[in-house]
């Protein structure tokens, strides 16, 4: 059984609990942004170890092992000489605070790229998140168009399609799956890469960070397929 769970976005007037799946096609989709949502977190000591010893790819690979489609993660480790400390110190360089003046070179809020106004693609991205009745979490304060928070509403939307017995309703949510992959995260984890890869980061981040450009893109492809 496939555990769920949400994090950085409740839903109104709910709390959050854990939930048991059934293991299939649509909950290694959900697992997989599960862990996405997870890797592209300010990194903790379970993040670190699981860095270190080489299991990230593992761990993606274990959700994903139902996917409808085909898919590499690679593989992916840090040197034992990288510090825990200096581990979260590079994903603060690289997305969040940057090294000096300007702010970060690779940010992780979807807004900053493409040019334009950030403050209308965030109310975007927000009226996603409130047309299914979420909300970002007030534990969790990171901006409703961090990385990590839509890999999050990917999450929700592929459960509401596991969970959904009716036909109509699963196609729908397949929609709304197809609508959020094709009008936000297509449009800039591309640049999101190029820009990580301009920062010479460690190795590791840039591999975060084209795994989760490149599964935005296949399971956009499949969903497409799905739809007709």
């Amino acid at each position: 059984m496939f555990v769920y769970s949400l994090a950085g976005l409740q839903i109104d007037g709910e709390t959050s609990q854990d939930l048991e799946l059934p293991d299939n096609e649509v909950t290694a989709r959900l697992g997989v942004y599960q862990a996405l949502a997870r890797l592209m977190s300010c990194p903790d000591a379970d993040s670190y170890a699981a860095a270190l010893a080489g299991e990230w790819p593992g761990r993606l690979a274990h959700d994903a092992g139902l996917l409808p489609f085909s898919f590499e993660f690679g593989t992916a480790s840090i040197d034992g000489a990288v510090s825990e400390s200096a581990f979260q110190a590079e994903y603060l360089r690289l997305f969040e605070v940057g090294s000096g003046e300007g702010g970060p070179g690779a940010p992780l809020f979807g807004g900053v790229y493409g040019g334009g106004d950030r403050m209308k693609k965030l109310e975007e991205v927000v009226r996603f998140y409130e047309y299914f009745g979420l909300t970002t979490s007030a534990e969790d304060p990171r901006p409703a168009d961090h990385l990590a928070t839509e890999m999050e509403f990917m999450k929700f939307l592929t459960l509401k399609e596991a969970t959904s017995a009716s036909p109509r309703l699963q196609a729908s949510f397949r929609r709304a799956q197809h609508d959020f992959l094709e009008r936000q995260l297509r449009n800039w984890l591309p640049e999101l890469s190029t820009r990580t890869r301009a920062q010479n980061p460690l190795p590791f981040w840039q591999w975060a960070v084209d795994r989760a450009n490149a599964f935005a893109e296949a399971d956009l492809a499949y969903v497409q397929s799905v739809m007709g």
